[in-house]
This record gives structure tokens, sequence and C-alpha cells, in this order.
């Protein structure tokens, strides 16, 4: 390890590096710390994250890889700036749209007048990971992950937290910025501005389509399959501003019973009248025959009485919605039939953009 660390510096010019362990040397349990502090240097940082495959999968990893640099690079005895905050709890890779997502949260944001330290995007840089110890309060996008990162922020560094799940399209995204107001300082009128013209611009493109909506009669019947942060948000959505009836969710994480029970009752803010079924399921096969179950026994004697359906979900669920005789759109990860780059579906814009992938999906297979 000594050897591969001082060759990469020798080649590689970088301000910050990662030592990052596997299985095996978490077993035999090397003090990987030590070697790494050997080679600190006043122009190179090397943080160290104990990832040995057993803890956890990769959305585990990002917990793992936040606290390292949270507790190993972030400086610590900054002042506070009372207009700055961190975002966590989207998981790169794992979340295709991080992205756009994280980068449309911040532009809304930025219209309060308020600084934002996502840590992933094409535009936040080292300094300001470095820095972030001045937020004066750190957003988790997820009632699961970035937790644990957000737990460590507060102990290192005193920077309190709140979990509020990724809000789509206006309803969400309003009641996201109403909560946020609770706990730090945004100025009311501004925020009112903010919130009024947002919904303006909202409803003025989505107007366009609305008349094509209710023409063509394209109210379904909702599957949605998907992790721990889009199930909920992409019910929420489909049930409070898009016209759908939220009909069976699965939730393809593996998750414990504690996190399980946070989810669940997560999913009673959806009005109970649109409340879908709600699994725990990571094996595509068992959701697709549990879903078959419950549309079976609920058929009368004229065929589907659940009809017409559409499927969000991962591109292994596309068979599924054939199957179904299903609209579909691939919204989760893997997606392998769309190519994505800025774009997400979080806040007001990225309610609009799922609503016109979504009813592309339907007119195009006409």
């Amino acid at each position: 390890m000594t050897e591969q660390i001082a060759g990469t510096l020798a080649v590689v010019d970088a301000d910050l590096f990662a030592v990052i362990t596997g299985c095996m040397t978490e077993i035999i349990g090397d003090d990987v710390s030590s070697v790494a502090k050997e080679f600190q240097t006043a122009k190179s940082s090397i943080i160290v994250a104990e990832t040995g495959g057993f803890k956890g999968n990769s959305y585990k990893g990002y917990d793992i890889i936040m606290s390292a640099l949270i507790t190993q690079y972030v400086e610590k005895g900054l002042p506070t700036i009372p207009k700055q905050i961190n975002l966590l709890g989207l998981v790169p890779a794992l979340d295709v749209f991080w992205r756009g997502n994280l980068l449309e949260l911040k532009r809304i944001f930025s219209e309060l007048g308020i600084q934002v330290n996502a840590f992933v995007t094409p535009f936040d840089d080292l300094d300001s990971i470095k820095k972030s110890s001045q937020s004066v309060l750190n957003i988790v996008l997820s009632d699961i992950y970035g937790t644990e990162a957000a737990n460590v922020f507060e102990e290192v560094h005193g920077i309190p937290y709140v979990n509020i799940p990724l809000p789509i399209g206006p309803t969400a995204t309003k009641e996201f910025l109403l909560e946020v107001a609770r706990h730090i300082e945004i100025d009311q009128e501004k925020l009112k501005q903010v919130l009024q013209a947002e919904k303006t611009r909202y409803f003025g493109f989505l107007q366009n389509v609305a008349e094509i909506y209710n023409d063509m009669d394209l109210q379904r019947f909702a599957v949605i399959i998907g992790d721990a942060n889009y199930s909920y948000a992409l019910t929420k959505f489909l049930a409070d501003d898009f016209g759908w009836i939220p009909y069976f969710v699965a939730i393809t994480d593996t998750l414990d019973e504690i996190e399980q029970a946070k989810l669940r009752q997560r999913f009673t803010d959806i009005k109970q009248e649109l409340r879908p079924t709600l699994i725990f399921e990571t094996d595509t096969s068992e959701i697709a025959a549990k879903l078959q179950k419950q549309l079976t026994e609920e058929s009368g004697d004229y065929g589907l009485a659940v009809s017409p359906l559409f499927v969000l979900g991962s591109t292994y669920d596309r068979d599924l919605a054939a199957d179904l005789k299903a609209g579909f759109l691939s919204v989760s990860y893997p997606i392998t039939n769309r190519v994505i780059t800025d774009q997400g579906y979080s806040g007001y814009r990225g309610g609009l953009h799922l609503a016109n992938d979504i009813l592309t999906a339907i007119i195009g297979s006409r």
C-alpha cells in the first residue's frame, strides 16, 4: 500500500485522494489510516474510507464516503454563514438523475438568496466541500440515505439536519420550501414571490397539454417500482399534481424493519383514497408475481378492473409493462434505454419534465 500511494502521488496531480478498503483489508485489520497519514501534505489531502463489501451495498457506501469527507477533509471551526445549506441523500449514479435534481434545487434556493453545497454536481468544487462546515443546516433528501452522514456532520461540526423527501412537482416543492423555512431564516415575502413565479411558470406550460390530456383520456393507474427515495416522490407527484391513481408501489432496496417502517409512515401522507399497495421486494419476478396476484384478485367478470395501467420503473420492468399491455417509462436505476445528462425530476421544472416524459411515452406508443 505504501508503494501504491507513493506511486500514485508521483504521477497524479490532485488536491484530494481517497483510499478505500476492500473485504480482505478489513478482515485482516490493516491499519490503513496510519499508512495514509504518512503521505499527508499541505498540497494533497488523503482520506480513508473503510468500504469492505460485507458492510453493505453502494447506498451504504455513499454514507461511508460522505462521513469520511466530513470527518477528515471538511474544515473545523469556521464561522457559520446563515444563508448557506448542504444537500445530502441523493446517491450519484444510483439516482440516475442526481445531477439534474441537485442543480434544480440549487437554482430554486438561489432565487431565495440561499447558497447550496450539493457536493457531487459538476459545479461543486473541493473548496466548497472543505468549507461546507459553514452551513447552517443539512437537508437530507431521503428518509434513509444520507442520514448517517448528517449525524456525523452534527457530531463533528454541530450542524443540525432535517429529513425532507425529494420534492417533485408544485405541491411537493412548495411543501419542501415551507418546511425548510421553518428551520432557517428565509425572507417570507421573497418566498411568496418565488413560489408564485414558479407555480405560474409550471402551469403556464402545462396548460398547453391539458386539453390533450382530457381529450385523449390520459389518466392511468400507476405502478411504481423504485428505490426508497423515488418511490414516495413519484407517488406523491402522480397523486397530488398529475391526476393519476397510484395503484401499486414496490420499493426495491434492501432495508431493515426500522427503515421499512419509516417509509410506511411516509406513505401515510398520501390521501387515504389514493394510497397504493406498498411492498418491499428486491426480486423483479416476485414483484411481477405479487402485482399479477393483486390484479387477478381485483378483476371482475368482464376482465381487468384496474385499467389502463402505466409502469414507472427501471429498464428491468419493461417486460412487466409489456405483459400488462401497459405504458412504460424508465425512471429508476438501472436505465439502459435513455441517455441522461442534465435531466432531473426535482422541483417545479423537474415535475414539468416528468409530466412531459410520461405523456410522450403514452402518445408515442399510439
